[in-house]
């Protein structure tokens, strides 16, 4: 893992005050005391749905206040080291949850030689294929996991989410990138004992089942500017259970890139500031080898510049958490 996990980004924290948060170098400070120490007007009230709204407004200014901080740390104090805060997911609460399947050749190959998939995955289409998951599903990135009773086959993937930045439809492919906010980390959970419906045998696949329960789409720990992410295919994508390296990918091995997505989903509904585009999970999901998630078990997850995650799986009877707050 590198030695900085956070170049730069903004999150909110968990707790009543949902305190809006800039990091820098893996350091996190309150957004209003950075912004007031950079000499910038701010309104004291703002909150992290505001900024996402008029994202085009603040990336600059995020921007110049971690050069600024980077450049004179001691300009304000109370600083917190990224470890020791918990994060709540920067996501807003009506926002569209776009996930793009079979996207990697690799995971692609898994699939078709799986048990659970087992027929041709691949495919000389030209358009990716997507489905949505719940708003709902989402929360923290330390937050748990809570596997249901009726599912025994919980399966995981590491994803780089885009979140949107302005309204869009029917974007082309070359001026999809600017569409581009920041960026995210996501593990898009699955239950594999719902992958398919035998009583319905004129649909070949449930996504809603495998995909909709609570907790089972943790995001974050923050947004992280585009323009701090020059070369987002070159992002590598990890994800241990326990200790062991069980994902370990990089953005370039998409089948169809990130405009090509978002170009795809913009020609069916609009696309708003605050929306989550995630791209699709490497090889090594539990499918592949019938190695599911037990209670207990714990996920670490990891792309450099976006942070690390870090979820434990318990049962529903273990849990009476308050799954998320968002904005």
């Amino acid at each position: 893992m590198s030695e900085v996990s956070i170049h730069e980004g903004i999150g909110q924290l968990r707790g009543t005050e949902q305190q809006l948060v800039l990091v820098v170098d893996d350091r996190v400070i309150n957004f209003h005391l950075a912004i007031t120490a950079a000499g910038l007007d701010f309104d004291a009230g703002i909150r992290l749905r505001d900024v996402i709204q008029d994202w085009q407004h603040w990336q600059p200014i995020i921007d110049s206040t971690a050069d600024f901080l980077r450049n004179r740390p001691d300009a304000v104090h109370n600083w917190e080291v990224v470890s020791d805060v918990v994060f709540d997911a920067p996501v807003l609460s009506d926002a569209m949850l776009v996930f793009t399947a079979a996207n990697y050749a690799s995971h692609t190959a898994e699939a078709e030689a799986s048990d659970k998939v087992g027929q041709q995955v691949t495919t000389n289409s030209n358009q990716p294929y997507v489905f949505l998951k719940p708003v709902r599903s989402v929360v923290g990135p330390t937050d748990s996991i809570v596997k249901p009773s009726d599912v025994t086959q919980l399966d995981w993937e590491v994803e780089l989410a885009v979140m949107i930045a302005r309204e869009g439809r029917r974007i082309p492919v070359d001026e999809a990138m600017s569409y581009v906010g920041a960026y995210l980390l996501c593990n898009d959970m699955s239950a594999r004992d719902y992958v398919r419906r035998s009583d319905w045998p004129m649909f070949s696949s449930d996504w809603f089942g495998q995909k909709a329960f609570d907790t089972f789409t943790p995001m974050g720990p923050v947004l992280v500017p585009a323009s701090q992410v020059p070369h987002p295919d070159q992002l590598r994508l990890q994800l241990w259970v326990g200790d062991e390296l069980m994902q370990d990918g990089l953005a370039r091995d998409m089948i169809f890139s990130i405009a090509e997505q978002i170009s795809y989903v913009s020609r069916f509904t609009t696309l708003k500031p605050g929306d989550i585009v995630s791209t699709g999970t490497p090889s090594g999901v539990g499918m592949a080898s019938g190695r599911y998630l037990n209670v207990g078990e714990i996920l670490t997850l990891h792309i450099p510049g976006l942070g690390h995650q870090r979820s434990v799986i318990v049962s529903e009877s273990e849990t009476d958490q308050n799954f998320v707050s968002l904005q």
